[in-house]
């Protein structure tokens, strides 16, 4: 009674499963029957069934295994030891997604949301999105996927920073389509998409609207009863159990997108661009699963000798190493799922996961990185991802295990439809035969493939030797003729079964009909191969990962400081002992331990006397290294977040890009910190990063521990977009009276949000817990710290009277200006500026480039610095960042300074800017061992530097600069041995494009 009652229940419960919905127009045609896959090699996780059968009906998975009893009229096919996969599920894909047109055209910015409705203020913001009412069905897209061997995806609107969520949908055709899961996952991104605002438009301004846009979802999820019903927010709290795919873009970016997890407390799936192998150890340690385009680099055309030198080395190896990538992360346990981001055909994605095969990814983690790992993040894996009882027959039928060059997937399954990708019959054909005609000894028939046309031979079951045969095929026809034993013999049939192993028909000969069949031989081979272990994997040596990875990058990346004696040394302390010849500095643990005359090692530091390295500097110069108060190196994705006239929300530091090659150059120049600046696009820009050059490193570990906060403002035209063009009118201030109104706007909303945190905080807890206090505001919370004296300010300036009116605002608001930099007409306000307590970062000798600084002096330095202005020169510039040492020296040319003074312009005074002098700036016992050992007086034009020390650690030495050129030289000639070697074969090649990145400046706009 119980089986009976069972075997009810399961005919009822496939019956509500395979519901048509539609009237039936026209006779029944009928699906609702068994299909039985025999003599199969089914891949479950980790192994193959071997022998194994799979039977499916409809669009389920009936059972899987060895000894699968076969219900009677199921239709059966033989698959004579092919291989059954799972289909392939794509986690990054806009699929038949329609996106919403936005061809709207002005001759104007867009600063406000043209977009109607309750949604959020930013267009950049789609999270009210939802896939499935913006699908169209696309049948050129849904064919190229299932060639690649995808069964299902997951689609999304790919357009701007949040994107709302997708829906997962299998690849049949259009009448037969189904969704699995509605609401699958929610996307996320660093690019803006189509949005025609203004904001944001920069990398950081697209973390900041990320960050402000969670803080607003979570303080309208506590107080909706008593706000406006907002359907973007409502839709991202309605999305936090569904699973989170962020786009970074790239590694450095994967890292970023980290940061805003961990501040959220959520999980993101990170998209980069397939090249972790560059930061393996800050990416395990994210504990986050990483999505890996296969869309590998073409090797470039290096035939031209003149063209491939604009080919930069760090792209020469990312074609390198793109391969290795999966590889990677697989010795690194870090978790994968497998992308066709990227790529636009079937072909080139599977010849791409045969070289991630053929460098050695094991097969069964790379098959998981494609379905079962897949279905799991998706939260679908009792529906898809695996061969399975219960599961949807999505799966795939190949020659061969997947991943070898030559597999073929000869059908996709979906949801038990079957899409023929490549004729079973014909890559079936080729191969060794048993010839049998009536009456006439055994045969061995050997059919041969080229270039589309087969080739016969024929020979006595037993001999080696063949004769020519000729063999035509034409769908399941087959005409053979050959002459054996001077008897031409003429042979006509059919191929008898659907795995063309059996061939059979009638034969001509001596004018008599015959029969005959042939029966191929059964590669056993193939048939055994059903563990894993048998799946032989070619593992080719892994290419190295230099730190970065472009031209002097490092082996290895140096993490110990070893104490370091320099002896005999000219030593410009910047303290009150002045330039001291013949002395002697000892290093250790990143700090300086002594300065003194002929240091007794045995006495002073003994535990060291063995361990120190001793250098002897007689006749050199060693300086505390240069820091550089305003510098633009180092960013990523644009300086200036110009999108709106107070952005303080936005952080410099979010963006530090650490393979920038300025950074090498300017320890080259002897530099050994800098403060990152955001741009002069606004009046209130975005906050500052504080770094130190630590060269390989990532842009975290680059950034200075317990530094005080610094936030970019700007006066003048740029501010006020003087020179932006005809079109940029409509943002406020226009006018430099506008630019302080935006200051005391912003300020006193800032002073009515922090007096707003504070009564909230003064509340009991038991309060506190009922009430979730003031909404975060991002760009609220940097002004009210300078209210605080928490963050500081470094002003661009240059007229007088906005340098005037700016510390009025500052006066009246009870806070301080910390420095004008530029400030080129300083020296007309130096006893005003000395009264309000600012320093002047000013320019050695730059004047008259535009109309605001045409009253600039070469003496303003000197003016300044008489006046007990603390004072220093700065760059604002890449190039001029590595001379600065000369720029110190004009000093003394323009306007008699000492050679100490003029050295301190450029270490000690910016160090006091930016409240560093306690840790550097001079050569002190107890100071970071920030150190530049220069060949000769540090303000001679022909000085070097020769070694550059940063908390200890050498991260420029002027011999090891030689045997780098010869490095990079190696190995770019290896490299484009490689490629030429790829040209000869005539691959598909790439143009080389000059690598132009733009170097930044206060007024670029563009990312």
């Amino acid at each position: 009674m119980y089986k009976f009652l069972f075997a009810l229940f399961f005919l009822l419960s496939s019956l509500v499963i395979a519901q048509d919905w539609k009237p039936q127009n026209g006779s029944f045609q009928s699906d609702d029957h068994y299909t039985a896959f025999i003599n199969a090699n089914i891949y479950k996780e980790n192994g193959f069934i071997k022998k194994g059968t799979l039977l499916i009906r409809q669009d389920n998975i009936i059972a899987v295994g060895k000894d699968v009893s076969i219900p009677e009229n199921s239709i059966v096919i033989d698959l004579d030891g092919k291989f059954i996969y799972p289909s392939f599920i794509e986690i990054y894909s806009d699929y038949g997604i329609v996106k919403e047109g936005n061809d709207k055209k002005s001759n104007s910015p867009q600063l406000e949301s043209n977009k109607k409705g309750p949604y959020y203020w930013n267009e950049s913001v789609k999270a009210e999105v939802k896939a499935l009412p913006l699908f169209k069905y696309d049948d050129k897209t849904a064919k190229k996927y299932r060639e690649m061997g995808f069964g299902v995806v997951s689609s999304h609107l790919d357009d701007g920073v949040i994107r709302g969520t997708s829906a997962l949908i299998d690849l049949n055709e259009e009448d037969k389509l189904e969704v699995i899961k509605e609401n699958a996952a929610f996307y996320y991104s660093f690019q803006k998409g189509s949005s025609k605002q203004t904001y944001p438009s920069s990398l950081m301004g697209m973390i900041a609207l990320t960050r402000q846009f969670n803080y607003d979802a979570l303080w309208y999820e506590k107080n909706k009863e008593y706000v406006d019903f907002n359907a973007s927010l409502e839709a991202m709290i309605e999305s936090q159990a569904l699973p989170k795919v962020f786009n970074a873009g790239n590694t450095a970016s994967e890292l970023r997108a980290k940061k805003i997890a961990e501040e959220f407390k959520q999980e993101f799936l990170l998209l980069g661009n397939g090249t972790e192998y560059e930061r393996l150890k800050e990416i395990k340690a994210t504990n986050s699963t990483i999505i890996s385009p296969i869309n590998f680099p073409l090797p470039y055309d290096v035939k031209d000798p003149y063209e491939s030198m604009q080919l930069s080395l760090s792209k020469m190896k990312e074609w390198e190493l793109a391969p290795y990538n999966l590889l990677f992360l697989q010795k690194e346990g870090i978790p994968f799922i497998v992308t066709s981001e990227g790529i636009k055909n079937s072909t080139a994605f599977l010849e791409n996961l045969s070289k991630v095969s053929e460098v050695g990814v094991n097969h069964n983690q790379l098959v998981a990185s494609l379905t079962s790992e897949v279905a799991r993040k998706l939260g679908v894996f009792d529906k898809v991802g695996s061969l399975d009882k219960g599961k949807r027959a999505n799966f795939l039928v190949t020659n061969d295990t997947l991943f070898k060059t030559k597999t073929k997937i000869l059908s996709n399954w979906v949801s038990g439809d079957k899409f023929l990708l490549s004729d079973e019959i014909e890559n079936s054909v080729v191969g060794t035969y048993h010839l049998k005609i009536e009456k006439e000894e055994e045969l061995r028939l050997l059919v041969e493939s080229k270039e589309d046309n087969y080739s016969a031979k024929i020979a006595l079951k037993g001999e080696k030797d063949f004769s020519p045969a000729q063999i035509e095929k034409e769908l399941q026809r087959i005409k053979l003729s050959f002459t054996h034993n001077s008897v031409d013999y003429r042979l006509s049939g059919t191929i008898s079964d659907s795995s063309s192993r059996i061939w059979s028909g009638k034969a001509l000969l001596n004018g008599q009909w015959l029969s005959w069949a042939a029966l191929k031989q059964v590669n056993r081979e193939s048939l055994d191969s059903s563990n894993e272990s048998k799946i032989v994997e070619k593992i080719k040596p892994m290419p190295q990962t230099w730190y970065p990875n472009m031209a002097y990058g490092w082996d290895s990346l140096p993490n110990e400081a070893s104490p370091i004696l320099f002896r005999n040394a000219t030593v410009w302390t910047n303290e009150e002992e002045g330039i001291l010849k013949n002395h002697d500095v000892f290093i250790e643990g990143g700090k300086i331990r002594m300065v003194g005359y002929k240091i007794n090692m045995a006495i002073m530091f003994p535990e060291f006397e063995k361990k120190a390295i001793e250098i002897d500097l007689k006749g050199k110069h060693l300086t505390s290294g240069i820091i550089d108060e305003h510098s633009h190196i180092a960013i990523e994705g644009g300086v200036n977040e110009s999108g709106q006239s107070i952005t303080s929300e936005v952080r410099i530091g979010d963006v530090v890009r650490a393979d920038d090659i300025n950074i090498y150059r300017q320890l080259s120049g002897g530099v050994t910190a800098a403060q990152l600046l955001h741009g002069s696009a606004n009046p209130i820009g975005g906050q500052s990063a504080l770094i130190k050059l630590r060269w390989g490193k990532i842009g975290e570990e680059m950034k200075i521990q317990g530094a005080d906060g610094f936030i970019k403002f700007a006066l003048g035209e740029n501010v006020k977009q003087s020179n932006w063009g005809d079109r940029n009118t409509v943002r406020f201030p226009q006018t430099r009276m506008g630019v302080e109104q935006v200051f005391y706007d912003g300020f006193t909303r800032a002073k009515e949000y922090a007096d707003a945190q504070k009564i909230h905080q003064s509340k009991k807890k038991r309060d506190l817990r009922d009430s979730s206090g003031p909404r975060v505001d991002l760009e609220l919370e940097a002004l009210a710290e300078i209210l605080d004296s928490q963050r500081f300010i470094t002003c661009h300036s240059y007229i007088q009277s906005e340098i005037n009116m700016l510390m009025h605002v500052a006066d009246s608001m009870n806070f301080q200006i910390n420095t004008f930099t530029h400030i080129l007409e300083g020296y007309k306000v130096a006893d005003k500026l000395k009264a309000h307590g600012a320093s002047a970062s000013t320019f050695s000798d730059w004047w008259a480039y535009k109309f605001e600084v045409n009253d600039a002096i070469p003496y303003n330095g000197v003016i300044l610095h008489e006046q007990g202005v603390n004072t220093g020169f700065n760059s604002d510039d890449a190039e001029m960042g590595r001379r600065l040492n000369q720029e110190a020296a004009k000093a003394i040319k323009y306007g008699g300074l000492s050679e100490e003074d003029a050295w301190k312009f450029v270490t000690l005074n910016p160090a006091k800017m930016l409240h560093l002098d306690d840790r550097m700036g001079s050569v002190k016992e107890g100071k970071d061992a920030d150190i530049v050992i220069w060949s000769d007086n540090p303000l001679s034009v022909y000085s070097k530097a020769e070694q550059t020390y940063i908390d200890g650690i050498k991260y420029f030495d002027i011999k090891r600069n030689d045997e780098l050129k010869e490095k990079n030289t190696t190995e770019r000639e290896r490299l484009i041995s490689a490629m030429l070697n790829s040209n000869k074969k005539k691959e598909k090649t790439q143009k080389i494009v000059p690598n132009n990145k733009k170097l930044y400046e206060c007024d670029t706009l563009e990312p």
